[in-house]
């Protein structure tokens, strides 16, 4: 393997078979993680506008291999645009996101095209003059992905260590927090507020508005079977649960995180799931008073200049 000759190109559909097997070999190692099957890899890497969970502005996006005589040995998952921290600055310049980067498992040979990907990576976002990029950010992985986040295990240690040698420092720290599903107590809805819900086989979202005119809150869950753990299935997964500002300190989140965990639980999950950021101290403190237990896992997002 170390004599081979090694080469960077430009992947195109046809190679999603190849794919394939990275992205099985890498995911495995994640927790809260769906399968991805061949239609599941041709929307996430070839489309220009490809699905996630949260809203992204795509400009531009690329898939980068690595190979040696056309047997793919990584990958990187790169574009240009703005994720959902940036996509509020219409006039500022776009920025670089690196979607996903998959590795060989052999330790000692991944950073060799780790190297490869990731300068191939750069010549791309300097073409495009970014100036500034965010790895492994919550709103650009794919949806199969920890349910969605996309962000960076900590214990992937292959992908930290080369990440970090290249230049990348990490930005924000998420904590995975569990909730095994059983009835909670549910508070009784403030006066004055409604809740409209919206749900279809795989999701299920609430929207408070005050007096039907103005709203205040939002809430979203999917639900999903995972590889890791198993026992977990089916698993229902918190995505975002907003409250306006001027509405914070009333209730409205413990009602709406209370709502969800027994609608979850009477759909027939078993397991609530949601990734917390170390900066969103409100909802941490919401989740561990609600009785989510916090998992040995720390989850990155990391940022670059050029």
């Amino acid at each position: 393997m170390a004599s081979e000759r090694l080469y960077t190109r430009v992947l195109y559909p046809p190679d999603s078979r190849q794919m394939a097997a990275l992205l099985t070999a890498n995911l495995e190692r994640a927790v809260y993680t769906c399968p991805m099957d061949d239609e599941a890899i041709q929307a996430n890497s070839f489309l220009p506008d490809p699905p996630s969970l949260h809203s992204v502005r795509w400009l531009r996006r690329q898939l980068l291999g690595v190979l040696a005589e056309e047997r793919l040995l990584g990958f990187v998952d790169v574009a240009v645009g703005f994720d959902h921290a940036t996509q509020h600055l219409m006039n500022d310049r776009p920025i670089g996101l690196l979607r996903f980067l998959a590795l060989p498992q052999d330790y000692t040979f991944s950073g060799r095209v780790a190297h490869l990907l990731l300068q191939a990576a750069e010549e791309f976002w300097r073409e495009q003059s970014v100036r500034r990029v965010r790895a492994f950010s919550l709103s650009t992985g794919y949806p199969e992905f920890q349910l969605g986040a996309g962000i960076l295990p900590g214990s992937w240690e292959d992908h930290q260590r080369w990440l970090h040698q290249t230049g990348y420092r990490p930005v924000e720290r998420y904590y995975c927090l569990t909730y095994p599903l059983r009835p909670t107590r549910e508070d009784i809805p403030p006066p004055g507020y409604s809740l409209y819900p919206q749900y279809d086989a795989e999701s299920l979202r609430y929207q408070v508005y005050e007096k039907d005119e103005v709203r205040i809150a939002a809430t979203r869950m999917i639900e999903r079977r995972v590889q890791s753990p198993a026992q977990a299935n089916p698993v229902a997964g918190l995505i975002e649960l907003i409250v306006a500002s001027a509405w914070r300190r009333k209730g409205i989140g413990r009602w709406l995180l209370r709502r969800m965990i027994n609608d979850a639980f009477l759909r027939g999950n078993r397991t609530f799931v949601t990734f917390v950021s170390h900066a969103n101290q409100a909802g941490l403190g919401l989740c561990r008073q609600t009785g989510f237990e916090e998992m040995n896992y720390r989850g990155y997002t990391l940022e670059k200049q050029l």
